[in-house]
């Protein structure tokens, strides 16, 4: 029997390669109740509007790309980490 394989389940899906870097996730308030997420340090090499689109696409809200930041409405921190992760980035919550 291999390694890869449960012989209840079938074979196992692979893990993504997570690379060295650590995106921060910090949540901010604006305004009197509205709430962003604001995803920092990513790598120069990462499509920015590619990655806010996916994002926003699993989240099912707006956003923008600020600089070298992509900014979510709403407070959707374990859904982009659940992106990142697939995208191989660790992420980490910062802040509040």
């Amino acid at each position: 029997m291999s390694a890869e394989s449960d012989p209840v389940t079938g074979p196992r899906p692979e893990k993504p390669k997570l690379r060295l870097e650590v995106a921060k996730l910090r949540r901010e308030k604006r305004g009197s109740d509205r709430e962003v997420v604001v995803i920092e340090e990513l790598p120069t090499f990462v499509d920015l509007e590619g990655l806010a689109r996916e994002i926003k696409a699993r989240c099912g809200t707006g956003g923008t790309v600020k600089g070298r930041t992509i900014e979510i409405q709403g407070d959707h921190r374990d859904a982009i980490a659940e992106v990142l992760l697939a995208r191989g980035f660790r992420s980490k919550r910062a802040g509040g």
